[in-house]
């Protein structure tokens, strides 16, 4: 015990020097990289530090990055008081340059009476950062509901930004088209906006190149843009877009997740010659043109049929505007629904990796899987993931077995080199893993992955590992 003490007290007596050798340290960073440490920094925290020393106070007023954020949880007296201090620190910065400006607030905290005052000294923080040509601007504000808010017109006028993100649960005013922007990124959340705004970005954003839309309401979106390069609109729940149309010679990148209770009231476009990259997660509609996606190199399609029923031959287009593709990621329901008994499969002679999330392997599913599979003749790479939540029973007899998978001749068995498959509560997946193991004559590696209950059922597969020169990983999944 008194080692220990001596050992504290020798640590002790050491900290003064080794906290200013730290400092001098820090002090002896070219400027940016110190910068961008403090940039990590709650505003709250970049005050303490100035307090430090005449040289710490240097830096806190020209660090470039300022995040007012974390206060949701003060009196009002602190409140206040805190209010006061961040307006005499952004009077003390000066004119000293704010590259990103981030704003966390909670104004439905506190008095009525002093909402408004409140409101208006953030509104002001705004002003000030685009006073300092400010680069990156991030409002997150939470604001009682019966409130009207409009972002301050400045924002839209302020040559130097380049990126904002705005989070409010309100209505955004839509700017003038007369003003011009210099904007190359743009995250609207949780937003309420018309479709004048989509027409400002489309004739005033001549620099977009990033656009996206997360939990917006809108009914109708048009973007038309020569500069934008990735697009996203994504709301988890159902919401009231009718309308979708997007377009843009530079766009590589779009994301959509949109479920809507009337598919057939519904439309799509895209108009993206230079796609790459696309991934769509909600309804097949009766009006959907995704035009011919010859650049695409990767696409997720995780669609369900809607209620209220829907044309084949729509929905079929799908398929054909993404038959360039290279990576294929399809739900079943997706697969299910692309897959007509009887119907030409589509050629995907391009496609080098399919992937496919499968709830059951059911009598439908595996029909739709051999239909695309049969058009896949350069396929190489095969990840086929199950559901575990669902409990379907044990087939007693399983009709896809080796000699079935054997007899679709299926052309990717010669090309496959690496196959994923995760099992799941059937012999399906079981028969289809030992028909690749014995035929696929190119096979590097297959990785199984079962979980604990399933280890007698991997036997079988053991066995056919010994007539092929694969290297074969039996990967036990993680209890949960």
């Amino acid at each position: 015990m008194e080692s220990k003490q001596k050992s504290l007290a020798t640590s002790s007596s050491r900290s003064p020097g080794a906290c200013a050798d730290s400092v001098f340290r820090f002090f002896s960073l070219p400027e940016e990289v110190s910068h961008h440490i403090l940039s990590f920094l709650p505003v709250k925290d970049l005050i303490r530090y100035g307090g430090l020393s005449k040289k710490c106070k240097e830096f806190q007023l020209s660090t470039p990055s300022l995040n007012f954020e974390g206060f949701s949880h003060l009196s009002n007296n602190r409140h206040f008081r805190l209010l006061s201090c961040l307006d005499r620190f952004l009077v003390l910065r000066g004119d000293n340059k704010i590259r990103r400006f981030r704003v966390d607030w909670n104004l439905a905290v506190g008095k009525t009476a002093s909402f408004y005052d409140e409101l208006y000294r953030v509104i002001t923080w705004v002003h000030v950062a685009v006073k300092c040509n400010v680069e990156e601007l991030d409002l997150k504000l939470t604001i009682p509901d019966a409130t009207t808010f409009e972002l301050p017109l400045c924002i839209f006028d302020c040559g130097s930004l380049r990126s904002l993100l705005v989070e409010c649960d309100k209505v955004l005013a839509t700017p003038s088209v007369a003003c011009s922007t210099n904007l190359q990124y743009i995250k609207l959340r949780k937003v309420k906006i018309d479709e004048g705004f989509c027409k400002w970005i489309s004739f005033s954003c001549k620099c977009i190149k990033e656009l996206h839309f997360e939990e917006v309401e809108v009914e109708n979106i048009t973007i038309e843009s020569l500069s934008l390069e990735s697009f996203s609109f994504v709301c988890p729940s159902y919401c009231d877009l009718r309308q979708l149309q997007i377009s843009g010679e530079k766009l590589e990148e779009i994301v959509i997740e949109w479920r809507c209770d009337l598919p057939s009231s519904t439309s799509f476009s895209v108009s993206a010659p230079n796609l790459k990259s696309f991934k769509w997660t909600g309804n097949l509609l009766n009006h959907q043109s995704l035009g011919n996606l010859v650049c695409l190199e990767k696409a997720e399609i995780f669609l369900s049929p809607p209620a209220d029923g829907y044309n084949f031959d729509n929905t079929f287009e799908v398929l054909h505007s993404i038959c360039k593709v290279k990576v294929l990621v399809l739900s079943e329901e997706t697969a299910k629904a692309l897959f007509r008994e009887g119907h030409i499969p589509a050629q995907f002679n391009d496609i080098s990796y399919l992937g496919m999330d499968i709830k059951s392997w059911d009598d439908d599913v595996v029909p739709a899987m051999v239909s695309l599979m049969k058009g896949m003749p350069n396929l190489n790479t095969l990840n086929l993931k199950s559901n575990h939540s669902v409990n379907i029973p044990k087939p007693e007899e399983c009709r896809f077995d080796r000699t079935y998978w054997k007899s679709q001749n299926l052309p990717l068995i010669l090309e496959l080199k690496e196959v994923i498959i995760e099992l799941s509560v059937g012999n399906i997946e079981l028969e289809l893993a030992r028909y690749i193991l014995e035929d696929a004559k190119n096979l590097q590696k297959m990785v199984i992955i079962y979980s604990p209950q399933q280890s007698n059922l991997i036997r079988g597969l053991k066995e056919s590992k010994m007539n092929s020169t694969a290297i074969i990983v039996f990967q036990e999944k993680q209890r949960k």
